[in-house]
């Protein structure tokens, strides 16, 4: 038959833990605070390096391709090659494509620049919506579109010209003459290198036929399963095709993120563990402050499970008490962290993230409940294993012993 008489006075010494006795009241609130800090940190780092592991699939991985099919050659008769690879399947887009890398130079001040050619009768979704942000549209030769980055480390405003400048192996260099357009900006790491024209545009700078385009840009619907893809599209091309996908030129990115995500949620989980061991000592202190009281209960009749049983509560009501205030800031930090850090950007006058060193410029949230929960759980199961021991130790007090001077 369940008894009361335990869960009554385990609130009851929770509600009055430390009340009487100076030092521990203070591990008390030492060790709900270490919950709550830590509880509350690991809910916010979690639903950061959710974010970012989002924002890499969700929009690098939109203007990024997830596989590039590539001729050095260039392709001939590249409509029935797109339509061969649109038909493999989870194939969602085929953009056909030309690229020139080289120098971007405005008023004798210069930056590396990838030069991509498009067409507008394919243009790929994420660059689609990236232009829609930016109110600006695919421009006809003679013009160019610049990430803002470029624009804004060169001056460079609307309507005014650069020069493309493109070193070549063998013979002299070449320099084109084009007309900013228009600015874009998909707040990611391209934006350092980015620059757009013309399928036409791009192919008359690379010295390639108007009617040849160098590859393929290809998205899909599983971006994990981009280099098995790769090699089925190869084996349905001509003899000449290469790819590459978007683990050779951002995986490392992907395993830096989770890299960090799981280092970062270690090192807060040791906090959660730290408060834990506070609540050991707090627990202790409060059973031999309390050793009278357990005797005096023991006489009246409590057997050693009920003790038992009554420190285990007052330490799940700690623990649940300072678990729910963490969970609570936690969700209330990560609704207002980015708020918070354009807030502190805007008053200091810096940039905490600029894609010259991180992927995205922004914070980005991505609040999960499972791992709310999962949060939650753990510091709930170490709590009480923190808990079993004074519990025992309480349990096994003789109460001759302690009343023996009484």
């Amino acid at each position: 038959m369940f008894k009361p008489i335990p869960l009554f006075l385990g609130l009851r010494y929770f509600s009055s833990s430390g009340r009487d006795n100076q030092l521990v009241s203070f591990i008390s609130t030492l060790a709900i605070t270490g919950l709550v800090l830590g509880v509350g940190l690991l809910v916010v780092v979690l639903s950061v390096m959710n974010g970012f592991d989002r924002e890499l699939r969700e929009r690098i991985l939109a203007v990024v391709p997830h596989v590039q099919i590539i001729h050095n050659s260039g392709v001939d008769n590249w409509q029935q090659q797109a339509a061969v690879i649109a038909a493999q399947p989870s194939v969602s887009e085929v953009s056909p494509y030309n690229e020139v890398n080289g120098l971007i130079n405005f008023r004798r001040d210069s930056r590396p620049v990838q030069l991509l050619g498009l067409t507008p009768e394919a243009l790929p979704a994420g660059i689609a919506t990236v232009f829609k942000e930016a109110g600006v549209e695919l421009p006809p030769p003679g013009q160019l579109l610049l990430s803002e980055v470029i624009a804004s480390n060169l001056n460079i405003a609307l309507g005014q010209r650069v020069t493309i400048i493109i070193p070549a192996a063998a013979g002299p260099t070449k320099a084109v003459s084009l007309k900013v357009a228009g600015l874009f900006s998909t707040h990611t790491e391209v934006d350092q290198l980015l620059a757009i024209a013309s399928l036409e545009q791009v192919a008359e700078i690379a010295n390639l036929p108007a009617a040849q385009v160098k590859g393929f840009r290809v998205q899909i619907d599983d971006q994990f399963n981009a280099r098995q893809l790769g090699y089925q599209i190869l084996e349905q091309l001509p003899y000449g095709y290469g790819f590459r996908d978007w683990f050779q030129t951002h995986g490392n990115l992907y395993q830096a993120i989770q890299l960090s995500r799981n280092m970062v949620g270690l090192l807060i989980f040791m906090i959660i563990a730290i408060a834990a061991f506070n609540v050991i000592s707090m627990l202790m202190m409060s059973v031999i402050d309390k050793r009278r009281d357990i005797a005096i209960l023991q006489t009246l009749g409590l057997s050693r499970p009920d003790i038992l049983r009554l420190f285990l509560i007052q330490g799940a009501f700690i623990g649940l008490f300072g678990i729910s205030i963490g969970v609570g800031l936690g969700v209330l930090g990560t609704i207002w962290v980015a708020d918070l850090v354009s807030c502190i950007e805007s008053l200091l006058g810096v940039s905490f993230l600029n894609t010259e060193v991180y992927p995205i410029d922004y914070i980005p949230v991505d609040l999960r409940w499972s791992n709310v929960s999962m949060v939650a759980g753990a510091a709930f199961f170490l709590n009480l294993l923190a808990t079993l021991y004074p519990a025992l130790r309480a349990s096994r007090m003789v109460p001759a012993e302690e009343l023996r001077y009484e």
